[in-house]
């Protein structure tokens, strides 16, 4: 038995394992609403009032929460921290983007060639869609007649994802990391906001909008990550309190606070997992991270299928979509977000030294 601390020393994890999980988790999720419509009920909600895509979601934000504090905390500045996190995020996404407007679009559209390219909705498809907050998920005359109608819904959680990491960022710039009391009260604020929040919503005391309502309902499996990562050598990967989390989960299965505590244990469950089964992370982590790439291009794999295979069934596309939309995943691991990987302090670094050059001239400007 070890804690969280001692388990960050040895490379041999399973999150790359998890992470595809997750993200099958949501093509799972998602061949149900596609293949026969938006009224189709998604796996598990039913019982837990959780999709399996939800639970894809609170998968990756718990892991990202840990390991985004991990790398603020290892960067060497600002700068390589917000760097880090661009090439992670945005080469990959842009290419998708490009692919889906460009390719898949004129591609597939029922509009003439150049009735398609004259739309000024292509073009935005690609801009307004970088910016992540109000998510474009229609091309001209593409896939309007699928049961789920549009070419990516999976893009909208990735503002979320921005968001915390802007969490993390503010919090470092205000020196709430440097000590483990700082830290702890941060958490005491934002759980006491969390749950005063879901209590004014359910009252309907308040009416937030979506975006307000959706930040805050996938903030807390981030900020649970975030706490696994500070209490890191106080947390101790044990069966013994595996079994007792998921224990009290299914005492308050009908508690107005299940869905926290499942996330609690589950997020609990994914570490235990991670760190525990160090044989089979050996074997998996030499193909690479194909999860976020997995993640983007599922939706547009299953929209090509539900176009070109009418009335397919759940099952037959995710059985179909799981390997068409691995194809894209393993290039863009290969060819685009691990060469970021690689570059991303010789970038941070040309930044900092254009930061530094920009602010000597200013500095030489304003003392004339």
């Amino acid at each position: 038995m070890a804690n969280l601390a001692e388990m960050l020393n040895t490379r041999d994890n399973n999150f790359n394992f998890i992470r595809m999980v997750a993200a099958f988790f949501v093509l799972v999720s998602h061949a149900y609403p596609l293949s026969r419509g938006a009224s189709e009920v998604e796996p598990l909600v039913a019982q837990l009032g959780i999709s399996l895509g939800g639970l894809g979601v609170f998968t990756f934000f718990c892991i990202s929460g840990f390991f985004i504090s991990l790398s603020y905390q290892r960067s060497k500045s600002n700068v390589d921290f917000g760097v880090a996190r661009f090439l992670r995020l945005y080469p990959a996404l842009l290419v998708v983007l490009v692919l889906s407007a460009f390719v898949v679009g004129p591609f597939f559209s029922t509009m003439s060639m150049h009735d398609y390219f004259s739309s000024s909705e292509v073009y935005s498809y690609v801009t307004a869609n970088l910016k992540l907050k109000n998510i474009q998920f229609q091309l001209p005359g593409l896939f309007q007649d699928n049961p789920y109608p549009g070419i990516n819904g999976s893009l909208w959680t990735l503002y979320y994802e921005v968001l915390l990491y802007a969490l993390v960022f503010a919090l470092g710039v205000m020196g709430i990391f440097k000590s483990l009391p700082r830290v702890s009260l941060f958490f005491v604020v934002y759980f006491l906001f969390y749950f005063t929040f879901r209590f004014l919503l359910e009252v309907e005391y308040i009416q937030p909008g979506f975006q307000m309502r959706m930040w805050v309902q996938w903030s807390f499996a981030f900020i649970v990550g975030m706490l696994f990562y500070a209490y890191r050598s106080s947390i101790w990967l044990d069966y013994r309190i595996l079994v007792a989390c998921w224990i009290v989960t299914f005492f308050l299965s009908n508690s107005p606070i299940f869905v926290e505590t499942f996330v609690f244990s589950w997020s609990y469950s994914v570490f235990w997992v991670a760190f525990n089964t160090q044989w089979f992370a050996r074997q998996f982590n030499r193909l690479g991270d194909y999860s976020y790439g997995l993640y983007i291009y599922a939706f547009p794999t299953q929209e090509i299928l539900a176009h070109l295979y009418k009335g397919i069934t759940p099952l037959a596309m995710i059985l179909i979509a799981l390997p068409v939309a691995l194809i894209p995943a393993i290039f863009s691991w290969h060819f685009i977000e691990y060469p970021c990987i690689l570059r991303k302090k010789v970038i941070a670094e040309r930044i900092y030294q254009s930061f530094a050059k920009l602010s000597g001239m200013v500095t030489k400007y304003l003392t004339k």
